[in-house]
């Protein structure tokens, strides 16, 4: 058993500044406990012998007096190993609560079977990937149930609370892939909620990072316009089945005629959707408030244009392009029809 006392019998290896803070504590407490429990052992060993009762012997002993001295030394003892605990676990707690200056911050939402990761250009994975060598700050908070994010390999572990914020931070020494899970079981999935962290070089990750940031790179303008719902929060108020939120369904909503609350009527267009965008007030569609944030500054014409493409997407409004004209297809030899009869 004291054999085994090398911490790579209960934690894998350290891949973060964190583990020799831990990794230490934990293998000084180790080794003193083993060394109380020889004690203990071998006393209550020793105290069996020496007072076994014999053949012979009284049934009834008179109670000797206290040692003093033993006693002081057994306190003593265990007020040092306490003392011991403290002053090394210490260091390393009051390292793992202060993140460094400048850290780089990675937004972490926990929920029902799944974990959600928000860079701050505002991509959103649910994959962490971290620099090495590199502060990462995690900002947490939790969807609906109390959490707890532990990641072994960097000595991280910390409880995520609904409705509060709570912080941890690393420093990733070594490149790798390691698994990150939940102290929680996840009521969807009945299992303890798992994800990944890819620890990644300097240079593989700004080309993550400058692969993310642009949007449209690998993607249509309508997945670009669906992400862009998502990214954008707007599904709090609009759904894609048709029932209505704080604002209208985007089911179908292209090409369909709409009335505002002073009954003006629109066709909802490319133009429509612009300026509901970035003046959403300028048109409130009757039934619904005026609540919409205007996002004027906030997204630029691609990306607006990426939003019309994925609501076109949804619609039965939309005719296919070259529809209109494909009864109108001209004589393929270029001749009139009355010429063609005079032949």
């Amino acid at each position: 058993m004291i054999g085994s006392a090398n911490t790579t019998a209960w934690f894998p290896e350290g891949a973060s500044t964190h583990a020799a803070g831990v990794d230490g504590a934990f293998l000084g407490i180790y080794v003193l406990a083993i060394c109380a429990l020889v004690v203990t052992a071998g006393l209550a060993m020793v105290f069996v012998r020496t007072f076994l009762r014999r053949d012979g012997d009284p049934e009834r002993m008179p109670a000797g007096s206290n040692n003093k001295l033993w006693l002081g030394l057994w306190v003593l003892g265990a007020v040092l190993l306490a003392g011991f605990a403290f002053q090394s676990g210490l260091p390393a707690f009051v390292d793992q609560n202060v993140a460094p200056y400048g850290a780089y911050t990675v937004g972490v939402t926990a929920r029902e079977g799944a974990w959600d990761f928000t860079y701050p250009n505002g991509h959103v994975a649910d994959t962490l990937r971290v620099e090495v060598g590199r502060p990462t700050r995690l900002v947490m908070t939790s969807a609906d149930v109390a959490q707890g994010m532990a990641i072994p390999a960097l000595r991280v572990q910390q409880t995520i609370f609904p409705g509060r914020t709570t912080e941890a931070w690393f420093e990733a020494t070594a490149a790798g892939d390691f698994p990150i899970y939940s102290d929680a079981s996840s009521v969807a999935t009945q299992d303890s909620l798992t994800a990944r962290l890819l620890s990644l070089s300097t240079t593989d990750f700004q080309a993550w990072l400058a692969t993310v940031e642009d949007i449209f790179a690998g993607r249509t303008l309508a997945e670009v316009g669906e992400l862009l719902y998502t990214k954008q929060g707007c599904m709090a108020c609009h759904t894609l089945n048709g029932a209505p939120l704080v604002g209208p369904s985007f089911q179908n909503i292209y090409g369909h005629e709409v009335e505002s609350t002073d009954g003006r009527k629109a066709v909802v267009d490319a133009a429509y959707i612009k300026e509901s965008i970035l003046t959403p007030n300028a048109f409130v569609v009757a039934g619904f408030q005026p609540v919409m944030t205007p996002y004027a500054g906030k997204l630029d014409d691609r990306e607006i244009e990426a939003i019309t493409e994925f609501l076109k997407s949804l619609s039965d409004h939309v005719e296919p392009a070259g529809d209109a004209a494909a009864d109108e297809a001209p004589a393929t030899d270029g001749t009139s029809e009355d010429a063609q009869e005079e032949k």
